[in-house]
C-alpha cells in the first residue's frame, strides 16, 4: 500500500516537472523568435549625426549615468527615467541640454540646435512649432525649466559623445518595454504640488538672470550692459560661460576681455572685439585650450549687428 502511494506521488511529481520543462522550453523559444509587430532594433543600425547607438551605450556606461538615472527599468531613481526621453523631448532639445547640462536650455538655444539639425538633414521638420507638435514635452520643459540651473553636473561631453547619446536614446525609445516606465495616475493639482515641493527641496534656482547680475549696482548698468545681460540669459550663453570666474563648459567671461588666451593649436590670441565676434559667429574657428570643438553652436544669423555688439559690450564690462 505504501509503495503504491509512493509511486503515485512520484508520478505526480514527474508530471509537474515535465510540465514545467515544457513551459520553460516554449518561453525560451519565444524569446528568440521574432513576433509580428515587435520591433527589435540593433544598436549598430541606429545612427545620429554619424554616431551609432552602440557607441552611445558605451558613453552612457562610461559616465556611469545609471548611478542617477533609470533606463528600461534599471538604475537609480535620483534622476529622471531616460527610456523614452528621445520621443518626449526630441533631438534638438537633447543636443541643447547635453551640451550644457548644468542649466536647462531656453527656447532660443533649442531653436538654434534645431536649425543646425535641419541644415544637416538629421531631422525632417521645418520649424520650431512643428518640432513642438512632434515632441510636445520639449515645449513643456522649455516653458517650465528654461534657463533654470539643473542638478546634473557639467560633464563636458564632446560633440561626438552627444550625438552618440542621442542615437542611444533613439534606440531605447524603440524597445518594447512592456509599458515601462509606468504612467503616473494622479490629479494635475497633486502633481504640481509635489513637483513644487521637490524643486524647493532640491534648491533649484528659478531666476538665474537675477542671480547672475545681483552683484552689480544699478549705477553701473548702462543700456548695452542691461541688453547684453538679457541676451546672454535668453540665448543660454551663461549656461556655458560663467560671469563670476567659476568653471563651466566654456571659458568664464569674468576678466576675459583684453587677456591673452592659448588655443588648442598652441597659438596665443588677444581677446578683443574681433576675437569675440568671431567666437560667437564661428565658434569652431578658434578653440580655447582645454575645451572641446563642436559643442557651442554658431550664432550666425541669430543676432542682429546691434544685439551682437550689446553682447560683446556686456562681456567687456565683466571686469
Amino acid at each position: 500500500m505504501a509503495n503504491r502511494k509512493e509511486n503515485k506521488s512520484r508520478n505526480v511529481a514527474l508530471v509537474i516537472i515535465g510540465f514545467m520543462i515544457i513551459i520553460w522550453t516554449v518561453l525560451g523559444v519565444l524569446s528568440f523568435t521574432d513576433r509580428e509587430g515587435y520591433d527589435r532594433p540593433m544598436t549598430t543600425d541606429i545612427i545620429f549625426d554619424g554616431e551609432t547607438a552602440l557607441k552611445g551605450k558605451q558613453v552612457f556606461q562610461s559616465y556611469n549615468c545609471m548611478d542617477c538615472h533609470t533606463i528600461v527599468g534599471n538604475g537609480a531613481y535620483f534622476a529622471p527615467d531616460l527610456t523614452n526621453i528621445y520621443s518626449d523631448a526630441g533631438p534638438a532639445y537633447l543636443k541643447a541640454y547635453l551640451a550644457s547640462p548644468g542649466t536647462y536650455p531656453t527656447e532660443s538655444v533649442v531653436n538654434i540646435q534645431l536649425q543646425d539639425l535641419i541644415k544637416k538633414g538629421e531631422i525632417k521638420i521645418g520649424s520650431l512649432d512643428e518640432y513642438y507638435k512632434a515632441y510636445p514635452r520639449a515645449q513643456e520643459r522649455v516653458v517650465d525649466r528654461g534657463g533654470i540651473e539643473a542638478l546634473m553636473p557639467n560633464l563636458q561631453f564632446t560633440k561626438q559623445e552627444i550625438s552618440a547619446l542621442i542615437a542611444f536614446f533613439q534606440y531605447t525609445g524603440k524597445l518594447n518595454t512592456a509599458g515601462w516606465p509606468p504612467t503616473v495616475k494622479a490629479k494635475e493639482s497633486v502633481i504640481k504640488a509635489e513637483k513644487r515641493k521637490l524643486e524647493e527641496k532640491s534648491g533649484i534656482i528659478r531666476n538665474q538672470s537675477v542671480s547672475t547680475a545681483a552683484h552689480i549696482s544699478s549705477s553701473e548698468i548702462d543700456k548695452n550692459f542691461s541688453s547684453g545681460s538679457k541676451i546672454a540669459n535668453d540665448m543660454g550663453c551663461i549656461a556655458c560661460h560663467s560671469t563670476d570666474g567659476s568653471e563651466r563648459i566654456g571659458p568664464t567671461w569674468k576678466n576675459l576681455y583684453g587677456t591673452l588666451i592659448t588655443l588648442t593649436t598652441g597659438k596665443q590670441v588677444k581677446v578683443d572685439q574681433h576675437y569675440l565676434k568671431r567666437s560667437i559667429l564661428t565658434p569652431d574657428e578658434d578653440i580655447v585650450e582645454g575645451y572641446s570643438e563642436g559643442v557651442m553652436p554658431s550664432y550666425q544669423g541669430v543676432f542682429s549687428d546691434e544685439e551682437l555688439q550689446q553682447l560683446i559690450d556686456y562681456i567687456k564690462s565683466l571686469k
